[in-house]
């Protein structure tokens, strides 16, 4: 598509016989420092700065709308902000991407102005165009790092008779610029903020699960250490000494696994295993948790699907979502493991009904039934390392989880 150009600057202010060409030099200048000023000012919220960002394009540009659209991966564009004298315009609306003059920026992720839409004829049968009659527009997209987050964009029913100067791309671009940069350093301190919760919640549960375990392996020595000890009663100290110090040790072992995982700074041992065998494995690891409570396990997955997959990793994930799904179920429930093939993806689903009597019944005090409440982020940081993703749905008193992993080329359809 040949986009209409941008004036040179020199040309641009030749056109305009009537103003002094000082006097237009002075106008540029001061467009430049106002647009410098604002990219320097600090601003509490997003919403404070498109709005101002929006006020001061519109006088630099002399155009009569504004907006900062926010356009998703599926074509709907969203009106971030609208400073505009056209009553159908409004904050929060949304449209199709295709019905709006940002479609070319989007597709052509450059700098477009267009000084009278009427006369492009790949513009002038646009809805926007037929409703609106919006001549003169201006838009810049706004990246926020590599990827596109919308556009910066400006439009009026008069006409640009001297088109737009490279001046105004310049300066639309370091305001779109500096709208991405604010989008992207207040992304970076919202997760900042998510990750220094978490771990607090993380310091909550270490302290927690690690007291009981370190009381009694303390407790336990301290009474190793009497006099007139038997052979018998030193046996039977250090036996109780390994429950707690097993605790302690998968507690740590289960932290640093997350870690690791979370940093990408694992190397996953990839070999083929069958799904169904893979299951029914984790089933049996899990086979006394489900008794003590009466649960049956359905391993109903394809029998014939093949993984390439760290094949302990997939395991120790597969049972820490069995025995969640164990333990929020209701006596004598069912957990169900279905899968299905979906393109390149193999899609295993676990389902059980919800216990809706109250907190999780009592088992057995087996080591690895414990947790440090983690355990769900764990198996999501498994599957991510797989090129997989997890998904967790609750719907009336039915739990799901939904789990996607690629399978092996040979398999996909």
């Amino acid at each position: 598509m040949e986009y209409p150009s941008f004036v040179e600057d020199s040309d641009y202010i030749a056109m305009d016989s009537d103003i002094p060409e000082i006097d237009q030099l002075r106008a540029m200048l001061s467009n430049l420092t106002r647009v410098q000023l604002l990219c320097a000012n600090k601003f509490e919220d997003f919403d404070q700065l498109i709005r101002e960002y929006l006020i001061a394009g519109i006088e630099i540009f002399g155009l009569e709308t504004g907006i900062v659209s926010e356009v998703t991966s599926d074509g709907v564009y969203k009106v971030r902000d609208v400073v505009s004298p056209l009553d159908v315009l409004h904050k929060g609306q949304e449209f199709p991407l295709e019905d709006t003059y940002c479609r070319e920026v989007v597709q052509s992720q450059h700098v477009l102005g267009f000084p009278q839409v009427g006369e492009l004829d790949y513009m002038n049968c646009h809805p926007v165009y037929q409703n609106l009659r919006l001549e003169a527009y201006l838009s810049a997209p706004i990246f926020v790092g590599d990827k596109l987050f919308g556009t910066f964009n400006f439009t009026s029913t008069t006409p640009r008779y001297r088109g737009f100067s490279v001046n105004e791309r310049n300066l639309i671009v370091i305001l779109a610029n500096s709208i991405g940069a604010f989008i992207l350093l207040r992304n970076k301190e919202e997760r900042l903020i998510s990750l220094n919760e978490k771990m607090k919640r993380f310091v909550g549960y270490v302290a927690h699960d690690l007291r009981n375990p370190m009381a009694a392996i303390i407790g336990y020595a301290k009474l190793s250490t009497r006099e007139g000890l038997t052979v018998e009663q030193m046996r039977d100290l250090t036996e109780r000494i390994i429950e707690p110090a097993e605790r302690a040790l998968e507690l740590i072992s289960t932290i640093l696994e997350r870690a690791a995982l979370s940093a990408g700074k694992i190397t996953l041992d990839i070999t083929q295993v069958t799904l169904f065998e893979l299951l029914d494995t984790a089933i049996e690891s899990v086979s006394a948790f489900a008794e003590d409570a009466s649960i049956t396990i359905k391993n109903n997955v394809l029998k014939d699907t093949i993984l390439e997959c760290d094949e302990n990793r997939m395991h120790q994930s597969l049972i820490n979502l069995l025995i969640n799904a164990i333990k929020y179920s209701p006596m004598h429930g069912e957990v169900d493991i279905t899968s299905e093939i979906k393109k390149d993806n193999c899609i295993i689903s676990i389902t059980n009904k919800i216990d809706q009597e109250g907190p999780p019944k009592t088992f057995s005090n087996t080591p690895v039934y414990k947790s440090v409440g983690f355990g769900l982020e764990i198996v999501n940081e498994v599957f991510k390392s797989h090129g997989g993703t997890l998904q967790t749905t609750e719907q009336n008193d039915t739990y799901k989880v939904v789990l996607s992993i690629p399978l092996m080329a040979q398999q996909a359809v």
